[in-house]
This record gives structure tokens, sequence and C-alpha cells, in this order.
């Protein structure tokens, strides 16, 4: 049973009083991953549960779980391979809601308009730019290589935040870039960004994307904050299958994104569920690809 599940029949009006913390930091990335944490600010979800949720932009996934694990945030957005990659080192990391699913076309590697890359094949010793090289978007890209006959240590994984990799493929310090929206069509609109290939296909087709996070022990000593989280996350997620809503709330967090945009972007899914069959999916990933060394049971993390 998911911590989302077990702790989702408890009564609302006895964790709104008598909670361990009300005033809570949440880590995210400016993404539409996160969505639902500003969603449950505007509407008044964390306040119903009696928290005072304070979203703090981190740089990546990586970081997340430093931020976690030293206090600098409470719980965070992250995906998933960097906490399963902390657990399976020992770190007490902690999966209490799950956040976004990938769908078709919302991960692709793009390049320029008049690249001469035009298949996965071709990106062999060729410069990509990603986010986080030992994350979910590299564990994405060695994928599509191998599954294109790409051994992917013959590609070069160059670490480059989202909004500085359009600038990075016009002035080919990188021939190809992992893009995600809304960096994705901000690139098409502006110099015809080329999709190389579809990450999100194949043996990755629907892969879960990331959840929110906290330590063991934080979970431990705020049981009720924590469950009061994950009722508002709940109510969050519910309400983002509202397309109109979720482009409403992302220019207000995403810098740079315009109304107009945001209501265009490909949007992955928002579970309202946390289940271990399809987190067991990226940690079995995870270890075919090398990532792991050995197979890691996810349910040590829910």
């Amino acid at each position: 049973m998911s911590a989302l599940t077990a702790c989702g029949d408890s009564d609302s009006s006895k964790s709104s009083s008598g909670l361990e913390k009300t005033n809570i930091k949440v880590g995210v990335l400016p993404i539409a991953d996160a969505a639902s944490i500003y969603i449950a600010r505007s509407k008044g979800y964390f306040k119903a549960e009696g928290l005072n949720v304070t979203p703090t932009i981190l740089a990546n996934g990586s970081v997340t779980i430093s931020k976690v694990m030293s206090g600098g945030v409470d719980m965070s957005y992250s995906a998933y391979i960097p906490i399963v990659q902390a657990a399976s080192t020992g770190i007490k990391v902690k999966v209490i809601a799950d956040g976004y699913q990938g769908r078709s076309n919302l991960y692709p590697i793009i390049t320029v308009p008049n690249s001469s890359i035009h298949s996965a094949k071709q990106l062999a010793g060729k410069k990509i730019g990603l986010i986080n090289a030992k994350g979910f978007p590299s564990l994405l890209t060695n994928a599509a290589l191998k599954n294109a006959g790409v051994n992917p240590k013959d590609a070069h994984l160059v670490e480059i935040q989202y909004p500085q990799m359009p600038a990075a493929l016009e002035n080919h310090s990188i021939d190809a870039a992992f893009m995600t929206e809304p960096y994705l069509s901000q690139s098409q609109q502006k110099f015809g960004a080329r999709v190389i290939v579809d990450t999100m296909s194949g043996p990755t087709a629907d892969l879960p994307v990331g959840g929110y996070m906290t330590s063991q022990k934080f979970a431990k000593e705020n049981p009720k904050t924590v469950a009061a989280f994950q009722r508002a996350i709940a109510k969050a997620q519910a309400a983002a299958t509202d397309r109109n809503l979720v482009g409403q709330i992302l220019p207000t967090y995403i810098k740079g994104l315009s109304p107009q945009v945001a209501q265009t972007i490909t949007l992955g899914v928002y579970p309202q569920t946390l289940s271990k069959t399809r987190l067991q999916r990226v940690a079995d990933l995870m270890n075919e690809l090398g990532v792991l060394k050995q197979h890691y049971d996810v349910q040590g993390i829910l």
C-alpha cells in the first residue's frame, strides 16, 4: 500500500490542528512537473490542511536529495532517478506522493533546423546537452541511444540548465539537447528546433518521471504534517487534469513563459496515486542500463 493511500483516510479536521510543523519549505524545479505545488497554494489546499508551504527553486534533481537530507528544505519534488540512486546507497529517503508521468513527445532530443543529425544513431560522438548527466534526462537519453544501437558511452553528455540550452544549440556549443517544456516550445518558436528522437517511447513509454520526497527522519517525526501535505497534493494532482488550469499556473513560476505558450505546450500526466509497480519500472531500467549495479526493490522508499 502506498504512503498516499495509507494516509488518505485520515480525517482532515484532525490534522488541520496539532500538526508537528505548519511552515514547510518544498523544493521545486522551474518546470511543469511541479505545477501541483502552485495549484495547491492558489486553490488553498495547503491552507485548508493547516500548512503554509513556501516553494524553493532548486537547480536540478540531484540537488533535491542533499537539500532534503541537510534540512535546507523539508520536502521536495525530485526526479525518481536520484531518489532511487540515493536509496540504493543507504540514504534514508521516502517518497510521499507521485508527481509526474511521461507521455509521447514530452522529452525529445532536439537540434537546430540545419543540423546534419536526423536520427538517434547519428548522435554517436556528439555533444548532448541535458540538465543532469546523472539523472532522469541521462537515463532516457541513454535508453534512446541503446534502442538505436548506439553505445551510450559514445555520446558526450554536457550539463546545461534548461534556460541556457536554446542558446547553446544556436551557438553550436552542443550538437543536440534533451529538452522539456516550456523550453521545447520556446525553442521551436524561436529558431525552429527540430526533434531527433522521442525519448519517451518504446521501453520508456509512459515512464514515471518524479515525485515528492522527504527524509525518513522527517516523515517519522512529522507524520501528521506529511499526511496533510499528501492530502493537499492529491487534490492538486486531481485539479491538474484541467489543462487550462495548469496553463494558467505555469507562467507564475517559470520565468519567460508567456500565457499563450503555456496553454499550448505538451504536458505529462499528474498521477493521483502512488504506485510501487510504476516506480519499480524506473529502478528496473536503471539496473538494465547499469546505473544500478543490482536489482533494487522500491518498496523500501514508499
